[in-house]
């Protein structure tokens, strides 16, 4: 069977690993890869390439249509979701064969990160994209800046 449709879109082993490669030589230890044609398009498809030691810091989308479907790919990725006053409440361990998706509602404070030494996931979410406005990100959590508050609340985050 020939392949190769100039349509068709794919996520394959070697895609996989070449983001894998981005993400380990990256500072955020983290590469993304978009599916959709532009940034305006009504459903906004990536895969992100997660190594251990990134830190996505908890944030939430308010907006009453922003859910978003993370599917894992590759590796075990943990989602925390978090109460108003960032306790953390519940704990989803995300890989492909045992609990390959979770959808995160609306307004719902979260964050995620690899629990194996690389992971692959794929997000979907309604577009148009809207950068994360400063009000987005939890003020009970650190700034990606800085990074001794961020190694000792991940160490903290993953013992919950």
């Amino acid at each position: 069977m020939a392949y190769g449709h100039p349509l068709m879109k794919s996520v394959s082993s070697d895609l996989m690993d070449q983001w894998l490669i981005e993400a380990a030589q990256s500072p955020r230890k983290r590469s993304h890869y978009n599916y959709h044609p532009s940034l305006d398009d009504p459903v906004q498809r990536l895969c992100i390439a997660l190594c251990k030691g990134t830190y996505v810091r908890p944030h939430r989308h308010p907006q009453d249509d922003r859910w978003e479907l993370i599917i894992a790919l590759r590796g075990k990725t943990a989602m925390v979701t978090f109460d108003d006053a960032g306790k953390p409440q519940d704990k989803y361990l995300l890989c492909p064969l045992s609990l390959p998706a979770v959808e995160c509602p609306p307004n719902t404070w979260h964050t995620l990160y690899p629990l194996d030494d690389e992971s692959v996931i794929m997000e979907i979410k309604q577009g148009p994209y809207l950068p994360n406005q400063p009000e987005y990100f939890a003020t009970w959590a650190p700034e990606e800046n800085d990074h001794s508050a961020v190694l000792s609340y991940m160490a903290a985050l993953q013992a919950f």
